[in-house]
């Protein structure tokens, strides 16, 4: 590499530092913490986790919702382990990402990668915020909520607390980890040890389901 070329880039660099400092703070999380996801996905023991969520929600009837698509590896994950016919709601207003790519980037991705579990396997995605789909679906009853949206303490309680609110037999999510103090705080606060833990996922089953 030349020179020249050198300071080329070394100027884009400088030129686009506040859009690549995000980026390189992502980066540089998932580089530290490989052991709880697989940058920024899930792991084995997550997907066993996901699995075992999804075969004890089978027990009851009522769709799945996700809140929090992000890209769809977890939405294709759970549309391929569902039963026929269960319908399967993605939540995602594409405001957020590690890439930082803009918003209509990032739904065009996101859209691309369901593009099969959109068209063959009763997956919706709902493009907004979930305020706005808990205020839509006020008697949504649930057979599983999946939580993987926001990871503050006040977004994840009010995701917990509106799935409580639901009666959900089977309420799950990702990344109980320390990485993420704010999701370990409200799971404990609402569950207390009521839960199972595979890898970084969570799963609270209501006792008279289990």
């Amino acid at each position: 590499m030349g020179v020249l070329q050198k300071l080329s880039e070394l100027n884009l660099v400088i030129k686009y530092r506040k859009q690549l400092k995000p980026v390189l703070t992502s980066y540089l999380h998932f580089f530290e913490n490989t052991e709880t996801s697989v940058w920024g996905s899930i792991t084995e023991d997550d997907e066993q986790g996901i699995k075992h969520a999804v075969v004890q929600s089978g027990k009851h009837k009522g769709p799945i919702v996700e809140i929090g698509a992000l890209f769809g590896h977890t939405t294709n994950l759970l549309a391929s382990m569902k039963r026929t016919g269960v319908i399967l709601i993605t939540v995602e207003n594409f405001t957020w990402n590690p890439f930082s790519l803009p918003p209509e980037v990032h739904r065009q991705f996101t859209m691309r990668t369901l593009r099969y579990a959109l068209e063959h396997c009763s997956t919706q995605v709902f493009d907004g915020n979930a305020a706005d789909f808990y205020l839509a679906n006020g008697t949504l009853k649930p057979s599983l909520i999946f939580i993987d949206a926001g990871h503050d303490y006040e977004s994840v309680r009010k995701d917990i607390d509106w799935a409580v609110s639901t009666g959900c037999p089977v309420i799950s999510g990702h990344d109980y980890t320390v990485a993420h103090p704010g999701v370990v705080k409200a799971v404990d606060e609402t569950f207390g040890n009521n839960i199972s833990l595979y890898g970084s996922v969570w799963i609270h089953q209501r006792r008279e389901c289990e």
